[in-house]
């Protein structure tokens, strides 16, 4: 016997329509020159980072994901090697693919979790939000939380 999934998160979460672009694979220095001006998260063998594009390593950091925002638009960095597979998502713009996500409040681990190495006050500094794509290619993009 087999259940059905459910057709939407089961958590209490904002839908909001957005814009996606698939940007596609980068090397390193490609993917930080898109970055530039945005806020970026990551966590890494170091612990959990939040740095302006300005402050991100040389190379690419020893991480799976590293999410970036600014005031329009969220990026979400999968790493691979030397290389990024980036997309970018603009909550609210139409045009482009559209594509339904949720909105929910986010946090980094608990400050004594040591799952991500030492935290660093910035890991609790901001509040997060979370903006989830559902489906058969499900995807967590993250931001500071508008206020």
């Amino acid at each position: 016997m087999t259940t059905s999934l459910p057709a939407e998160p089961r958590h209490t979460a904002q839908p909001v329509t957005a814009r996606m672009d698939r940007i596609g694979r980068l090397d390193w220095t490609e993917a930080r020159s898109l970055l530039t001006g945005t806020t970026c998260a990551w966590a890494d063998l170091d612990g959990f980072h939040v740095a302006g594009s300005d402050q991100l390593p040389t190379e690419p950091p020893h991480s799976t994901h590293l999410w970036a925002w600014d005031q329009d638009r969220c990026l979400r960095l999968r790493i691979d090697g030397s290389q990024a597979l980036i997309a970018s998502l603009l909550p609210g713009h139409d045009g482009g693919e559209q594509v339904r996500v949720y909105v929910r409040p986010g946090t980094p681990w608990a400050v004594d979790d040591k799952q991500a190495g030492p935290l660093q006050p910035e890991a609790h500094a901001l509040a997060f939000e979370l903006l989830e794509l559902s489906g058969p290619a499900p995807a967590t993009f993250v931001r500071a939380a508008v206020s």
